[in-house]
């Protein structure tokens, strides 16, 4: 007869010698098992790292899982919630089809190349929808800044936008794409396709930076209708990298100024302090730069192209997403950003937009100006620097124009108008501001919606009558960078101090004992010389 005997242990006195399950790695959390937990956590958060994603599922379940094996699970996940690096470039052509259904008159092309083998791959991409580019031309300013970033997924190419601003200088997407790298063929294809969305609206101003490819692709697709300006941040990026000292604070003034005057007497001054900058400047930056410069028609006196940087950083948590997922999420924020927009104008009313009359208003404050009236709407108007220096400027309602300039290419009234509109009677602030800075014109621009679309698993299927492959990649040896390396003078790396007062590095306006450069309207005496005074 067997026995069998059964005992339960309540505790051991000695110490325990085998391992905690908690604190070494786990051979349990299969690469299956990874991918299973986190497809609902990467199902709303598609831009989750490996790292992140490895320390959420350690605090969430008592193991220790190795970084690769999160990373391949992780993999598996995107693979089976968005599908496959190859697809990916498939449903393209659905995302396209998709579009143009629900947005008629949307601009979507696909360009293909034939590689030696024989293979048709994938190259580039231009997404305009229509909603954007309509209340591009009937409420926000001509002006577009067009740049890059790169994408940092497994297709590390380039996402090319163009970016408008609206009344409230709120950035307004209008247009992007992507491409592989930025050449000049690839930058003609994106602005020929830009062209053909928007056509060339009377004033049209676009700003880029020096990048390759962009010199003179602006001209060469849009000729001379459109006005080309280079990003003086990058002007200046490049330009200490060749030549440091006292030149550098006669430079950003010289950009500022918005008279062809005090443009004129700081490049002088440029070319005293370094006259080897001159021939630089004249030969590798001959596009506009400077405020004098500006024509005034499309009302931006932007001399950067930061509404550009705006759209990168809006966007950036999408860059490392697969290109089907990429271009859908875009549509996706741009759809909720001018609905979420048409809100706010819905409640708005009056002829000008708030928070313009509130920049003028605060602008207003504190003007101890002298004003002399000539008759009519016309008026001088003068005033001490803070360093007790003398100025004075004509001032002319009816043409809505000051000799300071300012006024012309901002479409809003300067301080010396401002002055004087306050000191007429029933004169309206609001009769002197541009229509580009009108509620009306900001309800325009918003009036057009983004029709929502469906999940791309029920896009309609394409044949485009060929297959198309991924792009071939050139990937550089090493794991590849999400984040660039920052340059000198950019927010977040710190430089040596520069002094708003008189430009120089090392210390600040507070201590500074230097003899100051104005940046405003005001010019340093004039000196007669014998023949001027005879």
């Amino acid at each position: 007869m067997l026995f069998s005997y059964y005992f339960h242990v309540v505790s051991i006195s000695e110490g325990h010698t085998c391992a905690s399950t908690s604190k070494v790695l786990s051979r349990e959390a299969t690469k299956g098992w990874i991918a299973d937990k986190a497809k609902d956590i990467l199902r709303t958060r598609p831009t989750m790292g490996p790292k992140k994603l490895q320390e959420h599922l350690e605090g969430q379940f008592p193991v220790k899982i190795a970084y690769t094996k999160v990373w391949e699970g992780r993999q598996r996940a995107l693979d089976e919630l968005h599908g496959t690096w190859q697809e990916s470039f498939r449903m393209l052509w659905s995302f396209k089809a998709e579009l143009e259904t629900t947005c008629p008159g949307s601009v979507v092309e696909i360009d293909c190349k034939k590689t030696k083998g024989g293979k048709i791959c994938f190259s580039r991409m231009f997404v305009a929808i229509k909603a954007c580019v309509d209340g591009f031309l009937v409420g926000c300013r001509p002006y577009l800044g067009v740049d890059s970033t790169h994408l940092t997924g497994k297709y590390n190419g380039q996402l090319a936008a163009a970016t408008a601003v609206d009344g409230h200088n709120w950035m307004y997407p209008v247009a992007y794409g992507i491409f592989y790298k930025e050449t000049k063929a690839n930058w003609i294809w994106f602005m020929k396709q830009l062209k053909r969305a928007i056509g060339i609206p009377c004033g049209l101003t676009i700003d880029t930076d020096a990048c390759k490819g962009l010199e003179t692709t602006v001209h060469k697709v849009f000729g001379d209708a459109a006005k080309h300006r280079e990003c003086f941040r990058h002007l200046m990026h490049n330009f200490r990298k060749k030549y440091q000292g006292d030149v550098l604070k006669y430079m950003w003034p010289c950009a500022w100024a918005c008279t062809t005057r005090r443009h004129e007497w700081l490049w002088n001054k440029i070319s005293e302090t370094c006259p080897e900058a001159i021939p630089y400047l004249q030969d590798n930056h001959k596009h506009v730069w400077s405020r004098a410069k500006f024509s005034g028609e499309c009302k931006v006196d932007y001399v950067n192209n930061n509404i550009s940087e705006c759209f990168n950083n809006w966007i950036k948590d999408f860059k490392g997403l697969l290109v089907d997922n990429l271009v859908d999420m875009i549509r996706g924020k741009i759809m909720e950003k001018i609905a979420m927009r048409q809100l706010i104008s819905q409640k708005l009313e009056g002829p000008i937009l708030p928070s313009v009359l509130n920049e003028l208003k605060e602008k207003s404050r504190n003007l101890n100006y002298t004003i002399k009236g000539s008759g009519g709407l016309k008026a001088e108007v003068s005033g001490l620097t803070r360093d007790n220096f003398p100025w004075r400027h004509a001032v002319d309602l009816e043409g809505k124009t000051c000799s300071c300039g300012q006024w012309q290419i901002s479409g809003k009234p300067c301080t010396h108008a401002i002055a004087f509109i306050g000191s007429l009677r029933k004169v309206k602030l609001d009769d002197y501001v541009h229509d580009y800075y009108s509620v009306e014109r900001f309800k325009a621009t918003y009036q057009f919606l983004v029709n929502p679309m469906v999940d791309k698993s029920q896009w309609p299927a394409v044949d485009p009558g060929f297959e198309m492959w991924p792009p071939k990649l050139e990937r550089a040896a090493g794991r590849p960078r999400v984040k660039r390396i920052k340059s000198r003078g950019e927010p977040g790396k710190r430089g040596p101090y520069q002094c708003k007062r008189c430009f120089q590095f090392g210390h600040i306006a507070k201590g500074c004992r230097e003899p100051p450069t104005e940046l405003g309207d005001e010019l340093p005496p004039l000196v007669l010389t014998k023949s001027d005074s005879r």
